[in-house]
């Protein structure tokens, strides 16, 4: 039985500027499990003295100069309100005299006046007078000339008819003569009528007859026709009822073996004194079983311990035996190891090849899908009190990606750990011995750094934040089997993350990384670690013989200005490379979960719908017959009714030729006796007295229409008498009385003019008075801004303690933004003492020791509050490490919302013990307000007294960021 070593995992909080690190001797080998996340927290400055001075004079000389603007523009309206009067008042008297000085000349002139306009009318009634009669001469002309045209038609009427009574007798025969043609002519067209209404009826009564013939012997054949097309459907009819057996393929689902996680777990009583010792903000013992929101949590602790070890009641149900059987979602509980069901693959010697890792990166990305999914479902609380101030409150979370893109990024975190023998106590950052270019942040702002800028100028006013963190936690196996360092995992990760959530107000480092919505993808990097990194205390290795991993979890992510749905969509974009893990993901799924098909046979009753597939043809065959049959009849129907419109057509023909033949004889009787009545001389009386009358009304007609022209030439010619002599007189009136309405006219202009010229002077004012204000304005916002930019930078340094005021040294570059300066601080001279001073409870045997590390990390001194992250209180009755709280004045600033931070990212290092609230980087960017300072908890105030003035430095910034240490013991 090999040693029940744990496989423990530890978060650290990183800080900037200050290494307090702890350290205990320990029994026996543990395992560390990391998370790592920035805090940063704004500072607000206190120095706006002269900038509100400043602002202050500029109002008071603005509004000044707006009021004295105001007056002058109100004086020249006044102005040209006087002047408009007083021109209108003058032009008014000058048009009044020039009308009353032609009134007067009117007045003089009256008799002159008269004496015209008589004139004028005596000429104009002579001229009328004289169109008038001119008029009633051609009138009467047209009067008189149809007065001897009447009496000339009446003589040659008369004439007519005395001609007409010596013919009568002659008259007499030449009628009698043609009374007998018409006689004649209607005798013979009765004769024709009927000899051809004879032959219509003859050729209609056998085109019957044929027709009958015809039609009995195509009904015969067309009954023949359809009673073997019934005869064959019939057939056809019952062969398709027969039932008939066909072969077939069904699917069969086979459901693979999945261990189901074990929740019930019983541990020896050392194990259960000892407690819970997970790096929960608020907890530096055990961690009650009772503070569990939900207690099944709790029990995810012991998967610290490799394969299970500890626990007494493994379930056959919870122990899986080859990869396949594995779970993919993650539900709470513990996995258990049986080496002689083990059916996977070896690990040699050498490690573990490129395709084992490719698998357990595509077990661990579902596990960290299948925890988020998990949490949001049906754990919604702890979910939300993480996102509740990144825009995600019940919002699900998009899954997480593994691609090319983010095995790159974990490739890399490998080489550089393995480069600069980082082990596995220690984040991929710079206090673990590497240099800036060389972390994990730095490897992800190099990889994201065009996108990161396309999205920052896609999103102009609007603030991008990113979120970047790493998880850290141990693999080991007793035996060097696939399956052996897949359990591991699993049950190193339940701890890591079921186990930090006790209850929303206490939530994990490690798991508040992995629950922020604002990530997209996760490099997950397995390093392999050397003897001399297994060999060390607290380690937490306890089989050397086989090789042991620090596997690193490194998420990436941006938030787009705490708007859930911009942020999704980016997330949802083709723009985080290709999945490297789908091939493996769908081999275990299918194993899980896959359709078999299962060859056989099945006798098969026809449907009526299979019936009816089966004789549609015959149906088809036996509806054309009967069509073919009807069209059949059609035709000869047809053909039939064609005949009988022919031989119609042909009786028409004869009738209508009988008719002519009538016609013809009677025009020709009716032309014979109009020649023998000429020869006579006889006129026809009533035509010619009418030709007679119409030849004297077409003269009446032409007299009325020549009437109504000459009426009109008279009008035109008396309007046009009228108005010459009218334009004489008018003329006469202006020679003795001149009109002034040019002279009213050309005043009213003049008038005009002048009301125009005042409002140009106005409107000339007014933009010369606003072209003033801003030019003063202007001057006045450089000035500000040169004060705003000064303060900047004197208090870019301060860091408020209590009621004084600390400058640090000089600022140094962040890696992974060189805009933005960060504060060094000195290290602590003695690592154990400052790692264990209030912090390690003696721990009788047996137990397990897990030793602590201080990660530190370079943050800049000043940035506005992202809120990426929950907030964790404290609790004050427990112990803890020395900690200085926000400020109030930090904490006015973090909750007014009067910062606006930038695009610039801050690697969002969260820690699993530091649950604060996270904040992100805001290039060149410093508060404008510092409020009082806030006293900190009874539980967490420092004895600044006894600090040396770097103590008091480092803890002050760690209380205006937010941070407390805590640290997780446990021995064999």
């Amino acid at each position: 039985m090999r040693n029940s070593n744990t496989n423990n995992w530890r978060s650290t909080a990183l800080i900037a500027g200050a290494i307090l690190t702890a350290g205990v001797v320990t029994t026996t080998s543990t395992t560390d499990v990391h998370a790592d996340n920035s805090q940063n927290n704004a500072q607000v400055s206190n120095g706006q003295v002269t900038y509100d001075q400043v602002r202050a004079t500029a109002d008071q000389q603005l509004a000044q100069l707006q009021s004295a603007n105001d007056s002058k523009e109100a004086q020249q309206a006044t102005a040209n309100e006087q002047s408009n009067a007083a021109d209108l008042a003058q032009t008014n008297a000058q048009i009044d005299q020039l009308k009353a000085s032609h009134a007067a000349l009117e007045q003089e002139q009256a008799g002159a006046i008269a004496q015209a306009q008589a004139s004028t009318t005596a000429s104009i009634e002579a001229q009328t007078s004289a169109a008038n009669a001119e008029y009633q001469q051609q009138i009467n002309a047209q009067q008189q000339n149809e007065a001897t045209q009447r009496a000339a038609n009446d003589q040659q009427y008369a004439q007519a008819v005395s001609q007409a009574a010596e013919n009568q007798q002659a008259v007499a025969d030449i009628n009698a003569q043609y009374q007998q043609a018409l006689s004649d002519a209607a005798n013979t067209q009765t004769s024709q009528a009927q000899a051809a209404a004879n032959n219509y009826n003859s050729a209609v009564a056998k085109e019957n007859d044929t027709y009958q013939g015809k039609l009995s012997a195509q009904k015969a054949t067309n009954a023949e026709n359809i009673k073997n097309a019934e005869a064959s459907l019939a057939s056809v009819t019952a062969n398709a009822n027969k039932p008939y057996e066909v072969a077939t393929t069904n699917d069969v689902a086979v459901t693979g073996r999945v261990a189901k996680p074990q929740t019930d777990v019983k541990v020896p009583a050392y194990v259960t004194k000892y407690g819970i010792h997970l790096e929960v903000r608020g907890y530096n013992g055990a961690i009650p079983v009772s503070d569990y929101t939900y207690p099944e949590f709790a029990n995810t602790y012991y998967g610290e311990y490799p394969d299970s070890a500890v626990i007494t009641n493994k379930a056959a149900e919870s122990t899986p035996h080859d990869i396949s059987e594995m779970p993919l979602d993650f539900q709470p509980g513990l996995l258990s190891y049986d080496a002689k069901n083990d059916h996977s693959e070896k690990v040699s010697a050498d490690g573990l090849t490129a395709d084992q890792v490719q698998v357990l990166r595509t077990l661990a990305l579902s596990w960290e899908n299948g925890f988020r999914n998990n949490v949001f479902q049906n754990y919604r609380e702890f979910y939300n009190v993480v996102n509740k101030n990144d825009g995600f409150v019940n919002v699900a979370p998009v899954d997480l990606v593994s691609t090319d893109f983010t095995d790159n990024i974990a490739n890399q975190v490998v080489a550089n750990r393995t480069k600069y023998n980082v082990d596995n106590n220690s984040h991929t950052v710079k206090d673990s011995g590497m240099p800036t270019e060389a972390t994990y942040s730095s490897i992800i702002n190099n990889a994201t750094q065009n996108l990161k800028k396309n999205l920052t100028s896609e999103f102009n006013g609007k603030t991008v934040y990113t979120d970047v963190n790493e998880n850290l936690t141990t693999m080991q196996a007793g035996t060097p089997t696939l399956l052996n360092y897949a359990i591991n995992l699993y049950n190193s990760m339940q701890g890591m993350y079921y186990g930090e959530l006790v209850n929303p107000t206490h939530i994990g480092g490690h798991a508040v990384n992995l629950l922020r919505a604002g990530i997209r993808t996760v490099g997950i990097g397995f390093q392999k670690l050397t003897d001399e990194m297994t060999a060390k205390n607290g380690s937490g290795v306890s089989d050397r013989k086989n090789p042991s991993y620090a596997v690193t979890f490194d998420h990436v992510g941006f938030n787009i200005d705490h708007d859930a749905n911009l942020t999704k969509e980016v997330q949802n974009r083709n723009v985080w490379g290709t999945s490297t893990v789908d091939a493996q993901l769908n081999t275990i799924k299918t194993a899980q979960y896959h359709v078999n098909k299962v060859p056989g046979t099945k006798t098969v009753t026809p449907t009526a719908t299979d019936v009816q597939k089966a004789t549609a043809s015959e149906q088809q065959k036996l509806a054309d017959v009967k069509a073919q049959a009807q069209q059949s009849l059609d035709a000869l129907a047809s053909a039939h009714q064609a005949s009988l419109n022919k031989l119609e057509q042909q009786y028409n023909d004869a009738k209508a030729q009988v008719k002519a033949n009538y016609d013809v004889a009677v025009t020709k009787a009716a032309s014979v006796r109009d020649a023998a009545l000429k020869a006579t001389g006889v006129v026809d009386l009533q035509a010619y007295k009418a030709q007679l009358d119409s030849a004297y009304q077409n003269l009446v007609k032409a007299d009325q229409v020549a009437a109504q022209k000459l009426a009109a030439d008279r009008d035109a010619k008396i309007t046009n008498i009228k108005k010459a002599e009218n334009a004489k007189l008018d003329a006469k009136i202006n020679e003795l009385v001149p009109s002034v309405d040019p002279q009213i006219k050309q005043l009213q202009d003049q008038h005009q003019a002048v009301i125009a010229h005042g409002d140009a002077v106005l409107a000339e004012l007014k933009a010369e008075n606003k072209a003033a204000y801003n030019k003063l304005a202007e001057q006045f916002n450089v000035q500000l801004a040169a004060i705003q930019r000064r303060e900047d930078a004197k208090r870019a340094n301060e860091v408020r303690l209590a009621n004084n005021t600390v400058v640090l040294p000089s600022a140094v570059k962040v890696a992974n933004d060189g805009n933005v300066d960060t504060v060094a601080f000195p290290t602590a001279t003695n690592r154990l003492q400052a790692e264990t001073t209030g912090r390690i409870q003696p721990v009788s045997a047996p137990s397990i020791v897990k030793t602590a590390t201080q990660t530190p990390i370079a943050v800049a001194p000043v940035v506005t509050t992202g809120n990426h992250a929950a907030e964790n209180t404290v609790k004050s009755n427990e112990s803890s490490a020395p900690v200085v709280t926000q400020t109030a004045a930090v904490a006015a600033a973090t909750n007014s919302g009067t910062q606006t931070p930038v695009a610039s990212t801050a690697d969002n290092k969260a820690t699993k013990a530091d649950n604060n609230e996270k904040s992100v980087v805001k290039a060149d960017t410093v508060a404008k307000k510092q409020a009082s300072a806030k006293k900190s908890e009874s539980s967490q105030k420092v004895n600044q007294s006894s600090m040396s003035i770097v103590a008091l430095a480092a803890t002050a910034l760690l209380g205006t960021l937010g941070i407390t240490y805590s640290s997780k013991k446990r021995h064999n």
